[in-house]
């Protein structure tokens, strides 16, 4: 059984994540969590006034997140045929960040579902400042990232991208090998640097992540080289069939204090391409 938790705003492009998610766990048994998180707004109140409000007040965010969730989970109960998929609401009053962690010890969740951006003529368009602060903390499991326009493929093909700097643990290989699995998909893998451009340490741990999955797959992958990681966006937005996976290196302590982003970041947002984000 797997869990997957998918935290929303109530917004349309939520909705369209989970449907893609239902689509692409038919045949699996799951249970999915839909996470929304509240703050009470204090702006302007001191403690004194704080405290001089009735019950009433502190009630309103927390039964309207409740109500909002309750609506949400009795749509796709009622709409989702499929037996084998369970729907449950969790509310909490606390930030984004810190609610989805306390879940995430509570369940043992499986994969994190988040809507992308929809398609927009701007192409300098990027994640929002949620969708940000979430792939820069969230690293105990998988993350997917689904563009409202994306579309449910025979087939799709799953590309792993790297520049293999750091080696994929065997326990990331074989989540993502599932979800392969899942999706009866095809595989590849994309270096972001040219073969001749390679370390020994970058070309020791492709071919270590290469041999794992041939292991899995008792197929041989194919290897394709792009020199950056723009390249590689102009690629995956011209091949609607494709589901990037890109591994997003541990970050270090410039890039905690804000310095510099991911790698999924900087990327920005696919189109029409979901994106798988993994963790060494």
């Amino acid at each position: 059984m797997k869990n997957i938790l998918s935290p929303i705003n109530f917004g349309f492009n939520s909705y369209d994540a989970i449907d893609y998610a239902i689509k692409f766990f038919e045949e699996e048994v799951c249970n999915f969590y839909l996470f929304n998180s509240f703050l009470y707004d204090i702006d302007g109140l001191n403690a004194i006034n704080v405290l001089q409000e009735d019950d009433g007040w502190f009630d309103i965010p927390k039964n309207e997140s409740e109500k909002n969730l309750g609506a949400v989970i009795q749509k796709y109960t009622l709409n989702n045929k499929n037996k084998k998929h369970f729907f449950s609401a969790i509310s909490r009053d606390t930030n984004l960040i810190h609610g989805i962690k306390k879940v995430m010890k509570e369940i043992e969740i499986d994969l994190v579902i988040l809507p992308g951006k929809k398609e927009t003529i701007n192409i300098n368009s990027k994640y929002s400042f949620n969708t940000k602060r979430i792939i820069k903390h969230i690293r105990e499991c998988p993350l997917m990232i689904i563009p409202p326009s994306s579309k449910i493929h025979t087939q799709p093909e799953f590309v792993l991208v790297s520049n293999f700097e750091e080696e994929l643990s065997k326990i990331e290989i074989q989540k993502w090998y599932k979800m392969v699995k899942i999706a009866k998909g095809t595989m590849k893998m994309v270096t972001l640097t040219e073969e001749d451009k390679m370390t020994l340490t970058q070309k020791t741990n492709r071919n270590w992540v290469r041999l794992q999955i041939e292991n899995y797959a008792k197929l041989p992958i194919k290897i394709e080289h792009v020199e950056t990681l723009g390249e590689f966006k102009d690629l995956a937005d011209n091949y609607s069939n494709h589901i990037v996976c890109l591994i997003d290196k541990k970050p270090d302590f410039w890039r905690m204090l804000g310095l510099y982003n991911s790698r999924i970041t900087n990327l920005g947002p696919l189109l029409r391409t979901p994106l798988i984000a993994l963790h060494p």
